[in-house]
């Protein structure tokens, strides 16, 4: 099976459980601390290694346990490494990220520009992007020197480009055509 589809699958169910437990912050919170936890290479060896499979849970549930989980993610991570799917619990935290969002209204949006943008510039683009998707849009600003001036917007798999650079390529573009 896909590594996505796997991802997809069990974060659902997981989103569905804590959700019926109107559990989604606690769980949503101690999903990405383990997850976190999990990224490192040299626990991820431990817990995918030639280790006895009570080391291997004792050893999660100290993780589990440090991450202050409740008993559903407890039992949901030993489950993963039981079934041998706990290298997929980044790409789990990342399905369960976009369903909480989606309950909450919530979007993702990308700002790219060519310097730092003021507080107020930011809430600014957010504000209207916000009226665009109908959802409350949370954004992350980078900054990108190549753009010379302006900001592209990345919000819902669409591009809204503003920047001086894209100009200037189209001008470019138009006087070698002709």
């Amino acid at each position: 099976m896909r590594a996505d589809t796997v991802a997809r699958r069990y974060g659902r169910a997981l989103f569905t459980l804590a959700k019926s437990q109107q559990a989604l912050d606690a769980v949503g919170t101690s999903l990405a601390t383990i997850a976190d936890a999990l990224a490192d290479s040299s626990v991820m060896r431990v817990l995918t290694g030639p280790i006895a499979r009570e080391r291997k849970r004792g050893f999660l549930t100290k993780i589990v346990e440090a991450a202050n989980a409740p008993a559903s993610v407890r039992d949901f991570m030993l489950l993963l490494a039981d079934n041998g799917r706990i290298s997929h619990a980044p790409a789990i935290r990342t399905v369960f990220d976009r369903l909480l969002d989606a309950e909450r209204g919530i979007t993702r949006a990308t700002i790219r520009s060519a310097s730092p943008l003021s507080t107020e510039m930011v809430d600014e683009i957010t504000r209207a992007f916000g009226t665009i998707t109908g959802k409350q849009v949370v954004a992350r600003v980078e900054v990108v020197p190549d753009l010379i001036a302006g900001v592209i917007v990345e919000v819902d798999g669409r591009v809204y480009d503003g920047s001086l650079r894209t100009e200037l390529d189209k001008l470019q573009h138009q006087m070698a055509t002709r």
